[in-house]
């Protein structure tokens, strides 16, 4: 089995092998002076045949991101080159279509950043895109920014390091909101986890909704998802009924009801069509 952690912070993207064929993706390391606001740069990369598209989906996590986009990119809220900035993904699985040749360069906010940053509460840009210097100042400096230039991973730096970080007392609080959902099992209620913070649930409802974007019974059943799709990656060999149980489903209906609104199909289909990926890898 994988080593993933049951709230894994990266995201699942689906159909992994699929992804290997057709795009490129590499999480460079900011400087360490941003790491209280910063988990980690990424890029994706890709140059597909005249005609050809693929669509790159994931579940995301709790997280907003900063991207600089470029060439054949689609997606909701951005069709088109530019540099944006995606609340948290809420309601559904997180779908790009890619063309012709590309890339993104992306910045993955540490929960709670976006906010701490730029003093916009969370849930006012859960489920929007919007250009990025209506939030950060100075944002339209980073357009033109490419993957494959060497100096990319310096540019970000330098940009965000002369940026006012202020206070980071409200980050290390969701901090340790998130490393304890982390550290716990599949099967736990929101209430458990306001109780293992050390907080009332309404108070943790309140920081979660102003930092994050979205409350903490969100935050325990997206992570049970992922959960879920990261299992059937490993090659889970149990039933889908054992599998509901293990990660604290009611029964295999309530399962597969959460799986497909994120997924977009039912855990079996999904597993089947894993398993055919990876036997004709």
């Amino acid at each position: 089995m994988s080593t993933r952690t049951f709230a894994t912070r990266d995201g699942v993207i689906l159909e992994p092998q699929r992804f290997a064929e057709h795009a490129m993706l590499s999480r460079p390391a900011c400087h360490p002076a941003l790491q209280p606001w910063i988990e980690h740069y990424w890029t994706v990369q890709w140059q597909l045949p005249d005609g050809a598209a693929y669509r790159s989906s994931l579940v995301p996590v709790a997280q907003a991101h900063l991207t600089v986009e470029s060439g054949g990119c689609r997606r909701a809220g951005a069709a088109g080159p530019g540099v944006f900035v995606t609340g948290v993904v809420s309601t559904s699985r997180f779908d790009v279509m890619l063309v012709g040749a590309g890339s993104v360069v992306g910045v993955k906010f540490r929960p709670g950043a976006m906010t701490a940053l730029t003093g916009v509460p969370a849930d006012r840009v859960r489920d929007i895109v919007l250009p990025a210097r209506d939030l950060v100042a100075g944002a339209d400096r980073l357009a033109g920014l490419r993957a494959e230039q060497p100096d990319a991973v310096d540019r970000l730096d330098e940009f965000f390091l002369s940026l006012d970080a202020g206070d980071t007392a409200a980050l290390d609080q969701v901090g340790a909101v998130v490393a304890c959902l982390e550290d716990s099992t599949p099967a736990m209620s929101a209430a458990e986890l306001a109780d293992r913070c050390g907080m009332s649930l309404r108070s943790l409802q309140r920081l979660c909704r102003h930092y994050i974007g979205v409350g903490p019974q969100w935050l325990v059943a997206r992570a049970r998802v992922h959960t879920a799709i990261a299992r059937l990656h490993d090659g889970d060999h149990g039933t889908l009924a054992q599998l509901a149980v293990d990660l604290g489903w009611f029964d295999q209906a309530h399962f597969g009801r959460d799986f497909t609104a994120l997924v977009g199909e039912s855990p079996g289909a999904y597993r089947d069509r894993v398993r055919a990926g990876a036997d004709y890898g």
